[in-house]
């Protein structure tokens, strides 16, 4: 039976809502990789403020004199900075890649969602998910780099004339076309993933072929019901910076209170994550099933 797309989400609403306990796998992996971030700009703060009447004075406003004597000191500290950046970036991404391989595979057999049954899912899926996360980045660096050299024509065209507003609508279209290209790219890696995984191949650029082909088929539910779900993380978003607004700044102890919803716009996002996949498979299971005609004799 083919369903509607209320149905799938409704579906998929309900398979997050069994395995909402794996988020916390998630968020401690997020956890983890924002504390190795944050600790090598912890103490050098400390050591700069930690004795000094600055901090205070911080709390209440930005001193940019400050900022920049800061700079200056710890200008060695800093500059590593985008390395390590890149590299828990690059971790995170693979062992995100390891829980997705588990993820997919509770969504795709319910009733084997135990822990067990997660990591067995990820240690199967990962060598095939982190060929699909290569090529997907090479196809994202491709999209980056044509939007560019759309901007840069552009430019060559417009930049001795006049045509102020026909300049802003070419530009704002190149972004428009930019954030198809990343959709359409995260529509192919998702499900060439799980292709993989609900028909358990090992050849990757034959199972991305048929995922593109599947997209091409269905893309009307394929694409609202991505849509649909962007915009319930984004209306998390949405909420989130409009109740973060009305947060005093000070005294310090507010601070907490933001930390917690912070907190809970990421274990929210990572639920839309799960929400993603879980109506993804859905889909593919119901769309690329075989269809049985019953002969009446």
């Amino acid at each position: 039976m083919i369903k509607n797309t209320k149905q799938v989400l409704v579906h998929g609403s309900r398979a997050v809502f069994h395995n909402a306990r794996f988020v916390l796998l998630m968020w401690a992996l997020n956890a983890l990789c924002a504390v190795v971030l944050a600790v090598p700009v912890y103490n050098t703060l400390i050591d700069n403020l930690g004795n000094s009447l600055t901090s205070d004075q911080l709390m209440l406003n930005f001193d940019y004199f400050w900022y920049l004597q800061f700079r200056n000191l710890y200008s060695i500290q800093l500059d590593q900075l985008p390395l390590t950046i890149y590299f828990v970036v690059g971790i995170y991404a693979l062992i995100q890649t390891f829980f997705l391989g588990g993820l997919i595979s509770i969504f795709q057999f319910p009733e084997k969602n135990h822990t067990v049954d997660f990591f067995y899912g990820g240690v199967k899926y990962f060598l095939r998910f982190t060929k699909v996360l290569l090529l997907s980045l090479c196809l994202f660096a491709a999209a980056f780099q044509i939007i560019n050299y759309a901007g840069e024509i552009i430019s060559f065209f417009v930049k001795d004339t006049e045509y102020v507003t026909f300049d802003f609508i070419l530009k704002s279209a190149r972004y428009l076309l930019l954030v198809f290209f990343i959709g359409i790219v995260t529509l192919i890696s998702d499900y060439s993933k799980i292709s993989l995984a609900v028909k358990d191949k090992t050849r990757i650029l034959k199972q991305v072929y048929h995922a593109v082909i599947f997209i091409k088929n269905n893309f009307g539910k394929v694409f609202v019901t991505f849509l649909i779900v962007a915009i319930i993380g984004a209306l998390g978003s949405v909420i989130y910076n409009i109740v973060g607004r009305f947060i005093p700044r000070t005294p310090y102890y507010f601070l907490f209170l933001s930390f917690f919803l912070q907190q809970m716009l990421i274990i929210f996002r990572l639920l839309v994550r799960m929400l993603f996949y879980s109506t993804e498979v859905n889909l593919f299971n119901d769309l690329s099933a075989d269809v049985v005609k019953a002969e009446a004799q």
